[in-house]
């Protein structure tokens, strides 16, 4: 087992040299050691700007390297998970392509589906704004109302989107008893085609 260190011991043997050392500096004057406490000052300037910066000044860099390139990491990955949201907003989107004619042949599709037959099919209605094109068109049809049902369906699960934006059921007032329960349906459907495409 190793023998413990006295520490009182060293202390003492400091506590001698530095009482040495200012008594030495009291008998001869602080000028006779001028020379030696400007050099032992030159030195611990020079070891402290040669030895000890360069390298300190080179991990500050690599530090400050390493930070800005976690930081355009974080916004490369920023920017591939708000482009892959934009492009998966795209393909849920009419193309500029199909706008003349898309939400007419797709509501008019959505009734075929359901054997369906419109009775008022009105023109498709649009604007534009901050380069997307807004479209609604408005259809009216009699049907029962799991037909009516089957239509609301398809037009809310349809890709690309559609929207139902109003929808207004009256029952009809029907005397043959096979047509009961059959409704006049009144329906406002929109879809929205973005003109510029970022990428």
């Amino acid at each position: 087992m190793a023998e413990p260190i006295d520490l009182k011991k060293f202390s003492d043997l400091a506590v001698k040299e530095i009482e040495l050392v200012f008594g030495t500096l009291r008998d001869k004057g602080a000028k006779r050691f001028g020379r030696t406490f400007a050099l032992a000052g030159i030195m611990i300037a020079a070891s402290y700007m040669l030895v000890y910066r360069p390298p300190q000044n080179k991990s500050e860099k690599l530090e400050a390297q390493i930070a800005h390139a976690k930081q355009i990491f974080d916004y490369g990955e920023k920017y591939k998970a708000l482009r892959e949201q934009t492009v998966a907003a795209y393909s849920r989107l009419p193309s500029p392509t199909d706008r003349p004619q898309w939400l007419a042949n797709s509501t008019r599709a959505l009734l075929e589906a359901g054997n369906l037959q419109s009775d008022n099919f009105g023109p498709s209605d649009e604007t534009e704004h901050n380069g997307l094109v807004f479209q609604s068109a408005m259809i009216s049809f009699d049907a029962h109302f799991s037909d009516v049902y089957g239509v609301l369906l398809r037009a809310e699960n349809a890709r690309p989107l559609m929207h139902i934006q109003r929808i207004d059921m009256a029952k009809l007032p029907r005397s043959d008893p096979d047509d009961a329960g059959i409704a006049h349906i009144d329906c406002d459907i929109s879809t929205v085609i973005p003109i510029k495409r970022f990428q």
